[in-house]
C-alpha cells in the first residue's frame, strides 16, 4: 500500500512552521547512511519509492527448496517431485520443469517433446545488478539429441517491479543470451530469454522467451510459498513503563526481516547511542544510559530496500534517596529568617493529547495533538512516523509552549508516532506513541487466471485467486461444471488474505467455474469465469505426406576405467568413434539423432547418464516406426547371481565408467536392465550391438570382481532379453568367450568388422542397403576367422525377434 505524506508542514505544526522550515529534504539512501543527521531531513518524509534508491546494492541469497513445495504458473501447479543430480524436478501431469541449484533452466519436457541445456547455466549467487558472466554448454531436444553447442552470457541487468498474474514484485531481472552454433552446417542462432527472480517469496515469478515458440516463457498466477518474514523488532527486555533503579540497562530482543536488515539504531531521549547492522536475523544487546525521571528508548530498523519500523519504551529512573550520612545544614542564627528556597524549573516536557497510546483505528488517517513546554523554553519539534522524519518546527528564541494538533497518515499495522523537543541549552525530550491501523476490507475474490470468457486448447488449466477480508477467511472452494475440484480452509480471523491455486480439467465446450470464499462472520461471496476448451482440429496428414522413418544411435566406448582395479583397454574409445563417424557419415544418420559417449566426450559414460541416454532420451526421441542403433565397447563382468534367476548362476553387467568391481550390482548396467530399457522406446525397431563378453576370464574386454571366480557362461540370459518382438542383440562373442582387442587393426576385432560391413562390405546382394542380417554373417565371418589367425576363439552371436530383413544404412552400390 502507498503512504501518502502531509501535504505541508503547516497542517502539522501551524502556520508559523511556514517561514521556518527551510532545511532541504535529504535522499533516502543518505537518510540510511547517516543516521545522526536524520533529524535534520525534510519538512515532509522522503516520497522516493522504496527500493529505488541505492538498488545496485540490494542482494539476495541463493535459496534452498524442498520436495513438496508448489509452483503455480499459468501452465499448471508444478510439485517438487524430487531433487536429482543438483536438480529440482517440478511436475505436472506429463509436464517437467528442471531447475538447476543456480534457479536457471536445465530442462523443461512436454510429452515426448522436451529440451535441455547441459550442463545448466551458471548464475553466481548473490544476486546483485551488474553481475555478469558466462557459462558453455549443449542445448538438446527431441529431435536433436547430439546436441547443439552454444554459450549463456547472463547479466543481472535491474532490480525492478515485475507484473504478473499473481501480483507486482521487486525482483531481479537476469537477462541471457545464448549463441549456438549448429555442428553440421557451422550456421550461428541466438536466443534471449529474461527472468525475474523475487526474493520476497524466493521464486521466479516470470520467464520470457524471444523464440516464436515461447517454449520457455512463464508467469505465475499464485505464490503459495510462504512470503518472507516482514520487517519487525521484538523486544524481550524492558518491558514499556517499566521503573528501574539503575542509571544502565541492558536492551534485550531481535530484528527479524526476511529482505535483510541493513541498519539498526537506538535512541535515548532523542539521542542516538548505538548502531549495528548485517542479516535477517539481528540480535539486540546493548546497554543504555538513563537520567532521572522519564526516558523514551526507541529502536529504528532499517531493510535493504529503504522499509523502516520503530518500536518504544518508556523507562522511568528513580531519583537518588537522600544520603543518611550527610552533614545537615546549619541552622541561622536565632532570630535570623531563612533565605527561601529557590524555586527549581520544570523539566522540558512532551506531552501528547491524542492519539492515546495502543490505540486501534480502522481508518488511515489519526489526530496527532499535544504541546512541549518546561526546561529552558522550548525551539524546536520534530515529529517521526515509523522512523521518517514528518514534520518539524523551529523557533529562533525559545517559548513557553509549543503546540502540535493535525492529522498523520498510517500504514497497515503497527505505527509508532514519535514527537522530540529540544530547549534553548540542547535539552531533549521525547514522547512516542504506538498505534494500529487495520483496514476494513470487506470480502472480495480477484481471479488471477483465468481471463472471463476465455477460449484455450489445451485441456489443463489452473484457477487462480486471491481472496482477502478483514474478518478473516475461513472456507474457499472451487467448483468446476458443478463439482468441487479443491477446497481450502483458511485460520479464521486471524487469516486477512489466502492464495488459492486449484488445477482444472475441462470438457470440451463452455466450462463454468466458480469460486466461492466464506469468511470468519459467514458472510459468502462468489466470481464465476467461464472457460471455452477449443482443442484444435487434427490435421488431415494423407499416408504420402507422413513424416519419413527417423534413425536414432547411443554410441558409448569405455576405456580410461576409474578404478585402478579395473583394467583399462586401449580401443574402446576408439571404436565408439568409429562407429559414430561411419552412422553419421556414410551411414546417413543426422549427426543430431546420435549422442556418442566415450572418456574424450564432455558428457562421460558415467552409469547415471548411461542409464539416462538409454532409458530416457531415446525414450523420448523414437517414435513407432523409427530404428534405434545401440554401441557399447567397454568390459563386461559377471558376479554370482544370488536370486537363481541365471542358470550359469551368474548375473552379467556391463562397466560404465564409474564402475566399482567389488559393488556391480549399484554401479554397472545390468544386462537384465536391458529388458527395461527395451520397453520404454517405442520404436518397433533396436538393435544392439556390446563389444565385451562377461566370462571374468583374463585377456578380453572382461572382468571379475575378487568375489567372483571366472565360470562357464551360457546365453539364457540373451534369448530372455530378446523375447519382445522388434528386438536384437548382437555380441562380440560367445558368453564363455573373450572379446579380443588388435593392435594390428587399432580397434577390437569384432567393431572392426563392423564398421567395415557398415561401410559396405556387408552388403551381399549389392543393392546398395546393409540390412541386420546381411551384416551379422559378414561380422560372424570375418571375426572368426581373424580370431583363429591369432589364436584366438571368438564368435559373434544375435539373438533377437525380427519380422523380414531389417535395413540399417543405405550405401552407394559397388
Amino acid at each position: 500500500m502507498r503512504r501518502r505524506r502531509p501535504e505541508s508542514c503547516e497542517q502539522v505544526l501551524g502556520p508559523r512552521a511556514r517561514d521556518r522550515s527551510r532545511v532541504p529534504r535529504w535522499p533516502v539512501a543518505l537518510a540510511l547512511g547517516l543516521l545522526a543527521v536524520a533529524f535534520a531531513s525534510a519538512c515532509a518524509r522522503s516520497s522516493s519509492p522504496e527500493g529505488s534508491a541505492g538498488s545496485d546494492k540490494v542482494r539476495a541469497e541463493r535459496p534452498s527448496y524442498e520436495v513438496g513445495q508448489t509452483w503455480s504458473r499459468q501452465d499448471g501447479v508444478y510439485r517438487l517431485a524430487r531433487i536429482e543430480r543438483d536438480l529440482y524436478v517440478f511436475e505436472y501431469g506429463d509436464r517437467e520443469v528442471q531447475l538447476s541449484r543456480d534457479l536457471t533452466i536445465a530442462g523443461v519436457r512436454k510429452g515426448r517433446f522436451f529440451g535441455e541445456f547441459d550442463p545448466p547455466p551458471r548464475v553466481s549467487w548473490p544476486l546483485q545488478v551488474g553481475k555478469k558472466g558466462v557459462t558453455g554448454g549443449v542445448w538438446r531436444s527431441e529431435t536433436n539429441i547430439a546436441g547443439m553447442p552454444g554459450q549463456f552470457f547472463w547479466e543481472v541487468g535491474a532490480y525492478e517491479d515485475v507484473v504478473t498474474r499473481a501480483g507486482t514484485f521487486k525482483a531481479f531481472r537476469i537477462d541471457f543470451t545464448l549463441n549456438q552454433r549448429a555442428v553440421a552446417s557451422g550456421s550461428q542462432h541466438q536466443r534471449q530469454l529474461h527472468m525475474w527472480y523475487a526474493p520476497e517469496v524466493q521464486q521466479i515469478v516470470k520467464l520470457a522467451d524471444d523464440h516464436p515458440s515461447r517454449w520457455y516463457g512463464f508467469e505465475v498466477v499464485s505464490v503459495n510459498r510462504p512470503a518472507a518474514a516482514p520487517l519487525q523488532i521484538v523486544l524481550t527486555h524492558p518491558r514499556d513503563q517499566q521503573t528501574v533503579e539503575a542509571d544502565s540497562l541492558r536492551l534485550e530482543g531481535k530484528v527479524l526481516a526476511g529482505k535483510g536488515v541493513a541498519r539498526v539504531s537506538v535512541s535515548v531521549n532523542g539521542e542516538a547511542r548505538s548502531v549495528s547492522t548485517s542479516g535477517s536475523n539481528v540480535p539486540l544487546d546493548q546497554v543504555v544510559k538513563l537520567k532521572p525521571g522519564k526516558n523514551v528508548v526507541l529502536v529504528t530498523a532499517t531493510t535493504i530496500d529503504g522499509e523502516t519500523t520503530q518500536t518504544a519504551r518508556t523507562l522511568h529512573l528513580k531519583a537518588p534517596a537522600p544520603d543518611p550520612t550527610a552533614t545537615p545544614r546549619p541552622s541561622p542564627p536565632a532570630g535570623v529568617r531563612p533565605p527561601a528556597p529557590a524555586r527549581p524549573t520544570p523539566s522540558l516536557a512532551v506531552t501528547i493529547s491524542a492519539p492515546r497510546d495502543q490505540s486501534r483505528f480502522e481508518q488511515e488517517s489519526a489526530a496527532l495533538a499535544g504541546f512541549a513546554a518546561g526546561g529552558r523554553g522550548p525551539r524546536r519539534l520534530v515529529v517521526t512516523l515509523n522512523g521518517r522524519e514528518v514534520a518539524r518546527r523551529e523557533e529562533s528564541a525559545p517559548a513557553s509552549s509549543l503546540a502540535f494538533h493535525a492529522p498523520v497518515t498510517l500504514r497497515e499495522g503497527q505505527n509508532t508516532l514519535v514527537v522530540t523537543a529540544t530547549d534553548g541549552e540542547g535539552a531533549t525530550q521525547q514522547e512516542a506513541r504506538t498505534v494500529y491501523y487495520e483496514k476494513v476490507v470487506p470480502l472480495s475474490i480477484a481471479v488471477r487466471y483465468p481471463d472471463d470468457k476465455v477460449r484455450v486448447e489445451d485441456e489443463t488449466t489452473v484457477v487462480a485467486a486471491l481472496v482477502t477480508g478483514s474478518k478473516g477467511i475461513a472456507l474457499v472452494r472451487v467448483d468446476l461444471n458443478g463439482s468441487e475440484v479443491s477446497r481450502f480452509t483458511g485460520a479464521g480471523p486471524s487469516q486477512k488474505s489466502m492464495a488459492v491455486t486449484a488445477p482444472a480439467k475441462l470438457r470440451e465446450g463452455v466450462n463454468v467455474v466458480v469460486v466461492s470464499a466464506t469468511d470468519s462472520n459467514g458472510m459468502v461471496r462468489q466470481d464465476i469465469r467461464t472457460i471455452t476448451y477449443a482443442p484444435p482440429p487434427a490435421p488431415a496428414v494423407a499416408p504420402a505426406s507422413r513424416p519419413a522413418p527417423a534413425r536414432w544411435a547411443v554410441i558409448i566406448g569405455v576405456g580410461d576405467y576409474e578404478s585402478r582395479d579395473v583394467a583399462k583397454l586401449r580401443y574402446a574409445t576408439r571404436d565408439a568413434e568409429a562407429v559414430y563417424q561411419v552412422l553419421t557419415g556414410p551411414g546417413g544418420f543426422k549427426t543430431e539423432h546420435v549422442l556418442l559417449l566415450t572418456d574424450r566426450t564432455e558428457r562421460r559414460p558415467t552409469l547415471r547418464n548411461i542409464r539416462w541416454a538409454l532409458g530416457t532420451l531415446l525414450a523420448r526421441s523414437a517414435r513407432k516406426e523409427d530404428t534405434v542403433v545401440i554401441f557399447f565397447a567397454g568390459h563386461g563382468a559377471p558376479e554370482v547371481d544370488p536370486r537363481g534367476v541365471e542358470r550359469d548362476g551368474l548375473a552379467k553387467y556391463l562397466a560404465p565408467i564409474d564402475v566399482d568391481p567389488d559393488d556391480l550390482f549399484s554401479s554397472a548396467l545390468a544386462m537384465d536392465d536391458i529388458q527395461t530399457i527395451f520397453s520404454r522406446i517405442e520404436a518397433e525397431r533396436v538393435v544392439v550391438f556390446i563389444d565385451a563378453c562377461y566370462s571374468g576370464a583374463a585377456g578380453g574386454r572382461t572382468f571379475s570382481s575378487t568375489k567372483t571366480r571366472s565360470a562357464g557362461v551360457d546365453d539364457l540370459f540373451l534369448e530372455r532379453l530378446t523375447r519382445s518382438k522388434g528386438r536384437a542383440i548382437v555380441t562380440a562373442s560367445r558368453p564363455s568367450e573373450v572379446s579380443i582387442e588388435l593392435s594390428a587393426l587399432g580397434h577390437g576385432i569384432f567393431t572392426y568388422y563392423l564398421v567395415e560391413g557398415l561401410k559396405g562390405a556387408a552388403d551381399a546382394n549389392r543393392d546398395g542397403i546393409v540390412s541386420l542380417q546381411e551384416l551379422y554373417e559378414y561380422v560372424e565371418q570375418e571375426v572368426t576367422a581373424r580370431a583363429r589367425s591369432v589364436g584366438g576363439n571368438q564368435h559373434p552371436m544375435m539373438k533377437g525377434e525380427l519380422e523380414g530383413p531389417l535395413p540399417l544404412v543405405r550405401i552407394r552400390p559397388r
